[in-house]
């Protein structure tokens, strides 16, 4: 995806945003102040919080439209059932109203796909929630395919994690490296003082937000421990968050250490530290999943 080069902010109207993301948009806030270099990125990413809350209050939601039964250990949610030809509508609004705020690529995307044909947008809708190719979709309205699938994802997670709240949650696997309730990869992981837990590690899905315990010591991706497992990395600056890098399959993922600073969202602090994503890469590590901005 293409980097973030507007410098204008936009806090949003904090009303606009849906009660269980204000400590995500709060945090942002903050943050914006506290690390001025992610005003362009944080700034749209609160003005799409507020395009996300008017998405969820546009679809009738339940559970039942995705949920399987999870007894033989498939996820729970199976995406493929929600009706995506009715979705394509409020997706239709959403992509007409992206903030000017918004990279010039993904504005661009969006005004492509809110002028195409109703079947488009069901295509890239059923792209992202099928690990699809939307290259075939890209080309017919004319524009990239990385700011096509950003649109899709930004529209489908907020309805994601909200059908995970309402789902029941099934046996969750100990050692399971993907979301237990929708089967995406984790994005992030968080360290935080349990009852009966000191330091647990819990990963948090990169679609659904559901959160789930992992073993500490054990690389995500590969699933290597030991000396050709994990090794971490922290800017100084950064100290409640951290790189673990695998030795071995040269993955890696952030860890938000809330033992540190409590106040910390592990998703906006993932979204907020893109020069760590940048020492990854110079390291030749890549990272387990994108984030929703593409970092």
């Amino acid at each position: 995806m293409a980097a973030f080069t507007s410098t204008e902010r936009r806090g949003g109207s904090r009303d606009r945003i849906d009660a269980r993301w204000q400590p995500r948009a709060r945090r942002a806030h903050r943050l914006i102040e506290e690390r001025p270099h992610t005003a362009a990125l944080l700034g749209f990413y609160v003005a799409l919080l507020e395009l996300q809350t008017a998405a969820v209050g546009a679809v009738e939601l339940d559970a039942s439209l995705a949920a399987v039964t999870a007894s033989d250990g498939a996820p729970l949610l199976r995406f493929e059932r929600l009706p995506l030809d009715v979705w394509s509508v409020p997706f239709h609004e959403f992509c007409r109203q992206m903030p000017e705020v918004a990279p010039p690529p993904i504005v661009v995307a969006a005004q492509a796909l809110a002028h195409a044909a109703a079947y488009h947008r069901a295509e890239v809708l059923l792209g992202v929630l099928s690990a699809g190719d939307v290259t075939g979709t890209a080309s017919a309205v004319g524009v990239d395919p990385g700011p096509l699938a950003f649109l899709g994802r930004a529209f489908l997670s907020p309805l994601a994690e909200r059908l995970a709240e309402l789902a029941r949650p099934g046996d969750q696997d100990p050692r399971a490296s993907t979301c237990p309730t929708c089967g995406w990869p984790a994005q992030v992981s968080k360290l935080e003082d349990e009852t009966g837990a000191e330091g647990n590690r819990r990963l948090i899905c990169a679609f659904c937000a559901t959160d789930w315990v992992f073993p500490r010591s054990v690389c995500v991706q590969c699933g290597t421990t030991g000396d050709e497992g994990l090794e971490f990395h922290a800017d100084e600056t950064l100290t409640y968050v951290r790189v673990e890098a695998c030795r071995s399959c040269r993955h890696y993922l952030k860890t938000v250490d809330r033992r540190v600073l409590g106040l910390a969202e592990p998703l906006v602090e993932d979204l907020a530290t893109p020069e760590l994503d940048l020492w990854a890469a110079e390291q030749g590590l890549e990272k387990r999943v994108p984030n929703l901005l593409g970092f």
